[in-house]
């Protein structure tokens, strides 16, 4: 575990060197390893939609808990394997564009559209600058992506980007434009899954004796499964106790710590605390999932279509079903809600990884990308 924290902390010391430097390591990485990242992927596109499912349920304790400890797992976990797959080279940006802008412009339409003829919404005052529901997550990491061929070129850019984190909740936003706080908070993480990346890169360049240390530690942390294990389960434990009296807006990293009532000092603790959280539990399981192919796998690899398709599902469901006089006892019964949710979840995450859907909206983004793009640069 802790080799592949000195990964990006060798970064602060080695910046001179070129990013396709860094890329030639790693593609020396196995292929094999690509299904343990799609696998950590799929669990958290699957940890999502039952977050969401959850939603109407959380007057009960228990899932009022549970979704604040989901919190510190799903988007972190997410923005970890998205820095894993995120590569420096000269298409950087134009790659951006096409796989991530597009689609939030596209997906972003479609739910104003959604809102406004089934559910009688009015037009959003900002549409598009500020995300539509759940989008949030497509556009700052476009500006992740857009921007990490100048991270990895600054010195102690890691640490920048905690210190950065946990200083953005000192400043009170009328708006969330761009969900910028959101990208701050998320830097690290997304960071953490590039260095990992590129964890071969660093080891070299560092002391031997550190790098033998660290890959005994990794190697222990590798084939004790069980020991690895406990120690997520008691970091969720932990966070449970420690985030359950906090107001769920704390974790939506958009309100500044005045906005929560919190203290100056005590918000930057309890953030550099669910930060910390959120960057050991990716690492544990990291080290947890496995490299064979699971019905994860497939979620993961279609994990853009279930991930921006499954909040039509959600809603619809709320509204029409679980506020129905059909779907009304399961508020009354955490039991039922428990089978509802995940029964749900696993229809819905089928559904949306058929590659059938995928492909459709692949085809639509590179139609839309043939008319904005110029040719010679695809």
């Amino acid at each position: 575990m802790l080799n592949n924290i000195k990964n990006f902390l060798i970064l602060n010391n080695v910046s001179t060197a070129t990013a396709s430097t860094i890329e030639n390591f790693s593609d020396n990485v196995k292929k094999t390893r690509l299904l343990k990242y799609d696998n950590l992927r799929g669990l958290g596109i699957l940890l999502v939609v039952i977050f969401h499912l959850m939603n109407p349920f959380t007057d009960f304790p228990f899932y009022n808990s549970i979704s604040k400890t989901l919190i510190i797992i799903i988007m972190p976990l997410l923005f970890f394997v998205s820095g894993y797959f995120s590569k420096v080279d000269e298409n950087t940006e134009i790659k951006a564009f096409k796989g991530i802008l597009i689609p939030y412009i596209f997906f972003c339409t479609l739910w104003i559209a959604f809102t406004i003829i089934v559910l009688g919404s009015n037009f959003p005052k900002m549409p598009y600058i500020v995300p539509a529901r759940g989008l949030w997550y497509l556009l700052t990491l476009f500006m992740m992506r857009l921007f990490l061929p100048i991270f990895v070129k600054i010195k102690h850019v890691f640490w920048i980007m905690v210190i950065l984190s946990l200083l953005i909740g000192l400043i009170t936003f009328e708006t969330n434009i761009f969900s910028f706080t959101k990208f701050i908070y998320y830097l690290p993480i997304f960071m953490l899954g590039y260095y990992f990346k590129n964890s071969e890169y660093y080891l070299n360049t560092i002391n031997p004796k550190l790098k033998e240390l660290f890959l005994k530690i990794k190697d222990f942390f590798s084939n004790n499964k069980t020991m690895t294990l406990g120690i997520l389960f008691l970091l969720l434990i932990t966070a449970t106790f420690l985030f359950r009296q906090y107001p769920s807006g704390f974790f939506s990293f958009e309100l500044s710590y005045s906005q929560l009532d919190l203290g100056n000092k005590i918000g930057i603790l309890m953030r550099l605390a669910a930060l910390f959280a959120s960057l050991l539990a990716v690492i544990l399981l990291n080290y947890l999932m496995t490299n064979d192919e699971t019905f994860l796998t497939k979620l993961g690899k279609n994990s853009l279509a279930i991930y921006v398709l499954h909040f039509y599902f959600t809603r619809i469901l709320d509204i029409y079903f679980i506020h129905s006089d059909l779907g009304s006892f399961l508020l009354d019964n955490p039991y039922l809600a428990g089978i509802y949710i995940l029964i749900t979840a696993f229809m819905i995450t089928y559904i949306l990884s058929r590659d059938f859907i995928t492909n459709i909206l692949n085809k639509i983004f590179e139609i839309i990308s043939k008319i904005f793009i110029k040719t010679d640069l695809n």
